[in-house]
């Protein structure tokens, strides 16, 4: 039986194991004798914490991006808005470190087991839903909003950066991750032009539109 006052520490403990493992095997190869033995448990310890694999996989996600976002929404937090602030967030996203290395690897490997497991989906919405929120934070100070957008402009940059990191860590192509800070920035103030001038240009028609009419 754990020790009082331990239980937090102890799903902590499995948490950090059972991510460096999914890291590494994908969350169709992990098990939960092989969490046991990289938290140094046993596997009734994991069973305690636990009703079962899929209970610790999905808390696994949970923790890692949190872990994850808190850096993220750190990274911005006394920057004022505009390019810098969006330059801080990237470089806080791509996978620089151990950490966050492997918490890409794990969001990967969530992708892949999603398709077939709709709780596993509705975990990763409720925290993409929370990132989403850190990016348009990162955004502030660049308008992107076009008028005739049908999707936010902030999942588009968010693709975006997904393929080319997912690109670099799971191919042997050869993409140095200050070129994808430098590529997705590009893109995002290319946007804000772009889009800035499709709202001037609107904005014009329905002034000239008004003065005519």
């Amino acid at each position: 039986m754990p020790k009082l006052g331990m239980g937090p520490i102890r799903r902590e403990q499995i948490c950090r194991a059972a991510a460096r493992v999914i890291a590494a095997q994908g969350f169709a190869g992990t098990t939960m004798r092989m969490v046991a033995e990289e938290a140094g448990v046993s596997t009734g310890m994991l069973n305690h914490y636990f009703a079962n694999r899929m209970e610790m996989l999905e808390e696994t996600l949970i923790f890692v991006s949190t872990r994850q976002q808190e850096r993220e929404a750190a990274s911005i937090e006394a920057l004022e808005p505009g390019e810098q602030r969006l330059r801080a967030l990237i470089r806080s996203v791509l996978p620089t470190d151990q950490e966050t290395m492997e918490a890409w690897r794990v969001w990967i490997a969530a992708h892949g087991a999603a398709v077939r497991l709709p709780a596993l989906r509705r975990v990763m919405a409720s925290r993409n839903a929370l990132w989403f929120e850190i990016l348009e934070r990162g955004l502030e100070g660049i308008p992107t909003r076009s008028p005739n957008a049908r999707l936010p402009y902030a999942w588009q940059l968010d693709a975006m950066m997904n393929g080319l990191v997912i690109q670099a860590i799971t191919t042997e192509a050869e993409i140095a991750l200050d070129d994808i800070e430098d590529a997705v920035v590009a893109a995002a103030l290319e946007h804000s032009r772009a889009s800035a001038s499709a709202n001037g240009a609107t904005g014009r028609r329905r002034g000239a539109g008004t003065a005519s009419a």
